[in-house]
Formats: C-alpha cells, sequence, structure tokens
C-alpha cells in the first residue's frame, strides 16, 4: 500500500515524464532539433548540357573597340570559337548609290556603316552580313543591306575563314535620316540571344 508521500512523488514523476515528451526535449533536458527540409544542391546538373545549347551572351552591353567570344558546338567539326569585335560606327554616310536608289525605303533614309571584325579562333567559318544588325532606342531594328561604294573597308560576304583568319569591314544599313541608332547586334543562331555594343556613350 502506497503512502501519500510516495502517491505525490509518483505523480510528480509523471508529469515530469510528461513535459519532456511535449516540449520534445531530450533526457539531458537539451531541445532535440527540429526536422529540416533537405536543400536543393547548387552543382548544376551535367546531363542537362549539350553540345548542341546556345552560347550564353557577355553580361551587359559592350562599347565600341571590345570583343566578344562566340563559343558553340558544330556537328560537322566540335567546338568552334568565333571572336567578334565592333570597331567603329558613322551615321548617314555615302554609297555608289542611295537606299532609295536600291528600292529600298524613301528618300529620307539614308546609310548607316558598322565597321566589324570577325575572326575564327577555333574551326572554319563563314562571316556573314546578316548576322549584325542596328537597334533604335524603341526597339526597331534594321538589316544590313549589300551595298558597294561605301566607307572603306568594305566587309566581304560570305568570307570563309580558317582558324587564325579574319575580316574586317563596313556593313551598310538602310536607316532614316533623323533615326540614330543606339546599338549594334550580333545575332547568329549560335546565340540564345544577340551581343550587343552601345553606340553612344
Amino acid at each position: 500500500m502506497l503512502t501519500p508521500a510516495r502517491i505525490v512523488l509518483s505523480r510528480a514523476a509523471s508529469s515530469i515524464i510528461l513535459v519532456l515528451t511535449v516540449c520534445g526535449c531530450s533526457a539531458s533536458g537539451t531541445v532535440a532539433p527540429e526536422p529540416t527540409e533537405p536543400k536543393a544542391s547548387a552543382t548544376p546538373s551535367t546531363s542537362a548540357a549539350t553540345s548542341a545549347a546556345p552560347t550564353p551572351s557577355a553580361e551587359g552591353a559592350l562599347i565600341l573597340g571590345d570583343s566578344f567570344t562566340n563559343r558553340f558546338s558544330s556537328p560537322d567539326q566540335g567546338d568552334i570559337e568565333v571572336l567578334v569585335a565592333v570597331s567603329n560606327y558613322i551615321h548617314s554616310t555615302r554609297a555608289d548609290r542611295t537606299p532609295y536608289e536600291l528600292g529600298a525605303g524613301t528618300p529620307d533614309d539614308a546609310w548607316d556603316a558598322l565597321e566589324v571584325k570577325v575572326c575564327a579562333v577555333k574551326g572554319n567559318i563563314t562571316a556573314n552580313t546578316n548576322t549584325w544588325k542596328l537597334e533604335a532606342e524603341d526597339g526597331t531594328r534594321y538589316d544590313a543591306t549589300f551595298i558597294t561604294g561605301g566607307p572603306k573597308p568594305e566587309f566581304v560576304n560570305d568570307s570563309s575563314l580558317r582558324p587564325g583568319d579574319c575580316v574586317i569591314g563596313n556593313i551598310m544599313f538602310v536607316v532614316p535620316q533623323d533615326i540614330r541608332p543606339v546599338k549594334a547586334l550580333y545575332a547568329p543562331p549560335s546565340l540564345d540571344k544577340p551581343q550587343e555594343w552601345e553606340l553612344h556613350s
């Protein structure tokens, strides 16, 4: 038979065990750590990358004189490296014929010239004028137009370049006289978005 004192002690012990169980404490009196959700790994998955993936552009726009290296993979050649640069820009220049005489635009349209350099660093490439565009402040883009008699040197379209070869020259664009483009764009299919050069400071 339990005495009144033993009954009190037994109830006290039961209360302590109940409190320990509810608060999540260990027998030593320290709080047991709460379970945490696993964090995602920062290591990229190698299976997500493919050789056909476009090359991301450089961060932000470049300025005249800056170069950009485009790296991508070709099914025929493997890894390819192309170095490109924009060295000069001329708004409203002259050529053998006006844009209007070529049936391009209106009498108020003019020629803009963009001097670029394209070099094959790794692999054989063909340098084309159609990978270049001018962009106005409102987002309007202007494509390259073939014309002779513009600023020298003239860009030789469809230039076949082997590693170490470069082509440099002016590419011509039909742009309204009162519009002054603010960006030059290099937009080959191998880039997920065009690389930009600021044309004004």
